[in-house]
């Protein structure tokens, strides 16, 4: 009987070993780097220009390298100012625009505090109103594309990012955390696709339209009512963003502990029942747990990577447009031209709005990735 105990407890644990040694094999290392090379191919061209030599070779050690060079400070300013050369242009260019067309409403509402009359000063309130509207309608429609984009290619990232790193948790010995990690990731995704990316582009644009209804003499109300929809939305989406982070880091953690323990038992058990042969399994393990290790290190934080150059253009575009909309709007106070002040704010406002939605976005993708790569390898 005995006998038979040992043989049984022998032929579990070679089997146990026999799949993580499969699970880790080199095969299976290069068809993993092989698939995460692949999502360099969800960037723009000017993005993917920003990588390193190396990060798309589907080579680990190449894309570890690659990675090392790219998060030094010396990599990430340049990232950064490339990045920014384009943004600042185009805020500098908006800029200008916008502080001509406000000296040019300062002039004529001086002029038409000289002539006089009510009709003519509501026709160049109007006006000016008008054409400040019209010069920023198209960075309006630019931004709101961009935006709309940002989300639909960060949602195909993590789309194909999923399967990776449920493949990495399972070679690691977290089947649990796999089968867990990757429904709430899957979660993530639904939110993003369906709730953000469905909703960010008509509630901006109900505000916009409301903005320039206020601007032109409408209700007065109205800037309440954008008020309320703008909290009430990014609070709604900060709120579901958060349960759904905490649900994923609670539920790993217990997952993670789990598989943990199930592993330090089989290899205690392979210790005590069969000394020398347990010994070597448990060498094996470790052998094959730090392999895992550098393998979830090099996804987790090249995802991490993927989604902060994909988020990180649009994000400073609107900071860039919602900073020279303060600029005008306070240069508007001091020419005097109150209701084009108010415009500007308000669009100000709906900018503000669109950025906390697309930065809350990237935001929860990279703490999800985080949680991904601080989850502990089972058989470690």
């Amino acid at each position: 009987m005995r006998e038979k105990r040992i043989l049984l407890v022998l032929c579990l644990v070679m089997l146990l070993v026999g799949l993580f040694d499969i699970g880790v094999s080199a095969e299976s290392e290069s068809e993993i780097a092989d698939e995460f090379s692949a999502l360099s191919e969800h960037l723009e061209d000017e993005e993917r220009e920003l990588l390193a030599d190396g990060f798309s070779s589907g080579e680990l050690e190449k894309t570890q390298d690659a990675l090392t060079k790219m998060l030094t400070p010396t990599g990430i300013f340049s990232i950064v100012d490339a990045i920014s050369v384009r943004i600042i242009r185009d805020a500098l260019q908006l800029l200008a625009t916008l502080c001509g067309l406000l000296l040019l409403a300062a002039v004529l509402g001086a002029l038409k505090h000289s002539v006089g009359g009510a009709a003519l000063s509501g026709a160049v309130d109007f006006m000016t109103s008008a054409a400040i509207f019209a010069a920023i309608l198209s960075y309006q429609y630019r931004y709101l594309s961009e935006a709309q984009e940002m989300l639909t290619r960060l949602s195909s990232l993590m789309g194909a990012m999923i399967p990776i790193a449920g493949s990495v948790w399972a070679m690691g010995g977290n089947v649990s955390t796999a089968s867990v990690g990757t429904a709430s990731l899957y979660a993530f995704l639904t939110v993003t696709q369906r709730v953000v990316g469905q909703t960010v582009v008509p509630v901006c644009a109900f505000c916009m339209a409301a903005a320039l209804c206020q601007s032109l003499g409408g209700e007065s109300s109205l800037r309440g009512i954008t008020s309320a929809i703008k909290k009430t939305y990014t609070f709604t989406l900060g709120f579901i963003m958060t349960l759904l982070l905490t649900s994923l880091g609670a539920s790993t953690t217990l997952s993670a502990a789990a598989d943990s323990m199930a592993a330090r038992t089989a290899k205690l058990v392979s210790a005590t029942v069969i000394p020398t042969v347990g010994g070597s399994i448990g060498e094996t393990l470790r052998t094959v747990a730090a392999s895992v290790s550098v393998l979830k290190g090099v996804v987790g934080i090249g995802g991490i990577l993927l989604v902060a150059l994909l988020v990180l253009p649009t994000v400073l575009s609107l900071i860039a447009t919602r900073l020279v909309f303060l600029l005008a709007g306070g240069l508007a106070e001091i020419l005097g031209c109150e209701r084009e002040s108010r415009l500007l704010g308000e669009l100000g406002g709906v900018f503000g709005c669109l950025l906390a939605v697309t930065a809350m976005s990237g935001v929860m993708f990279i703490l999800a990735l985080t949680i991904f790569v601080k989850s502990t390898v089972a058989i470690a």
